[in-house]
């Protein structure tokens, strides 16, 4: 990711901004600008391995559903049934196009499915496929293509066999991570499709009126590349965003009580992990967790959400999402000269780093631990998760689907992202189990035993519920976020 001097970029981006107003404002095209915390490195949606581009990808390659707050799954590019309890049947809207005008059909769905189960081509979200009969084992090069549960009979039709109970298998049909996609991806199958790229700065988007069901009056979108919160925040001001992703959470009093100011709320399990060095050291780990002053930090944040409890919904829990709490009686004295080094992913931007350093502090204070704080680059930070973790890092998960599932596999023996190295044979029961839950009370249960597995061991941190603040200008209307932070701009069009 190329990092761009503040200033430098206040000045490019009033340049980009002069460029757009420039011209007659009559005949000048609606543009509609947000933007991205780094560069993206690649477009092909079948090998990311965050959410940091969602907003860009998820317009530009779109699948069988999109998912709605309010009605759940939505028809995109198509529609599915239950034909038995280990079958789908999906149907694709008639006529469907790619940006390029070529048809769009069921084989190029299950020409996407094959590529991503290639061992060789080694998909980083292949697992979203992994409930479909013999996927996994074809991933891992156990068994043939061929022996894969999904079939194309016609151009409109896939059927999907799976390997056992799949009840939210509807869910991943609605992620661009597995949307169909072709050897040349730039072609689209979402309502845009990319104008222009100009390195280190922005990428512009166009509509892609071959897309079914878009607003004809859709604007051009611009996504700029801006690292810092706050450089966002003094673009934005100045008229020259329409959409701040992300208000720092110094600013909420401030803001809180504008027109422009909206609570987004998303689907988050974020946590606080332990590396090596603290794993078979839980009277450390006690020590960690019941010090922080829970209540202290969401008033500092001005947070919905109390840190210290599970991120996620009540109502996914026989009760309640469980919570640490504040106990200082719970920390065992610890003689230690170590210092323990805490890591965050440089994405978290300015909050993330004033989070770290009230926890340092806190440590010290109630606990005599001393950390040394390290913040690195997404990619960095990632790398060292996978090669060389520290005692402590922050991580965030974001699920792709909305279920308690999503979030818990990430802990999985055989999960990408099991940064806390959980190795557990009674934890993938418990996964394997709620994976076959059809019964709401069963999954609940099962949701409330899964997160108690990981807080009792004191495995993690929960970081709580999170609500984003944004700021978005009343120009434009038709935007959509969902619950799991996903961006809909496929009615996007300016205010009448």
């Amino acid at each position: 990711m190329k990092r761009i001097l503040p200033a430098l970029l206040i000045l490019v981006s009033v340049s980009i901004y002069k460029d757009a107003k420039g011209a007659d404002s009559k005949s000048a095209p609606f543009v509609f600008r947000l933007h991205l915390a780094g560069e993206p490195n690649q477009m092909d949606p079948n090998r990311q391995k965050s959410s940091a581009s969602s907003y860009l990808l998820a317009n530009l390659f779109r699948n069988i559903y999109i998912y709605d707050n309010e009605k759940g799954l939505v028809p995109d590019l198509g529609s599915c049934s239950r034909e038995k309890s280990h079958a789908l049947v999906c149907k694709l809207k008639k006529d469907l196009q790619w940006s390029d005008g070529s048809p769009l059909t069921s084989a190029d769905f299950l020409r996407t499915y094959r590529r991503m189960l290639n061992p060789k081509v080694a998909a980083p979200r292949a697992d979203l496929l992994f409930k479909i009969k013999n996927a996994e084992d074809i991933y891992k090069g156990l068994k043939e293509i061929d022996t894969l549960g999904v079939i194309a009979p016609d151009p409109l039709t896939l059927r999907f066999e799976f390997q056992g109970n799949a009840p939210d298998f509807e869910f991943n049909l609605a992620s661009f991570l597995i949307a169909p996609s072709k050897e040349d991806v730039k072609v689209y199958s979402g309502p845009y499709k990319i104008k222009e790229w100009s390195q280190g700065q922005k990428i512009v988007l166009e509509p892609n009126f071959k897309y079914q069901g878009g607003h004809p009056q859709r604007p051009l979108v611009e996504f700029l590349f801006i690292e810092e919160d706050t450089v966002a925040l003094q673009l934005y001001e100045k008229g020259q965003l329409h959409l701040l992703r992300r208000l720092p959470t110094l600013f909420i009093p401030k803001f809180k009580s504008r027109s422009d100011f909206h609570w987004i709320s998303v689907l988050r399990f974020d946590y606080l992990g332990f590396g090596p060095e603290l794993q078979k050291n839980e009277d450390s780990r006690k020590a960690l967790t019941y010090s922080l002053n829970y209540p202290e930090l969401q008033k500092l944040f001005s947070s919905k959400g109390r840190p210290g409890c599970a991120g996620l919904p009540d109502s996914w829990f026989p009760e309640k999402a469980p919570c640490f709490d504040y106990d200082l009686k719970k920390v065992k004295k610890i003689k230690s000269d170590k210092t323990f080094t805490l890591m965050f992913s440089s994405l978290g931007g300015e909050d993330h780093k004033r989070a770290t350093e009230w926890m340092q502090a806190q440590w010290q204070k109630n606990a005599s631990l001393r950390l040394h704080l390290e913040m690195k680059e997404n990619k960095v930070f990632l790398n060292e998760l996978q090669t060389s973790p520290p005692a402590i890092f922050r991580k965030g998960i974001a699920p792709d689907r909305p279920t308690c599932l999503a979030a818990l596999e990430t802990f999985g023996s055989h999960s990408p992202e099991n940064y806390i190295d959980l190795r557990s044979p009674e934890f993938d029961k418990i996964l394997e189990q709620l994976g076959s839950a059809t019964k709401t009370s069963e999954q609940k249960k099962l949701c409330l035993t899964g997160v108690k597995f990981l807080m009792d061991r004191n495995l993690i941190i929960p970081l709580g519920a999170f609500d984003f603040a944004m700021l978005i200008k009343p120009e434009f209307v038709g935007w959509k976020f969902n619950q799991m932070n996903q961006l809909d701009l496929s009615q996007l069009h300016p205010r009448p």
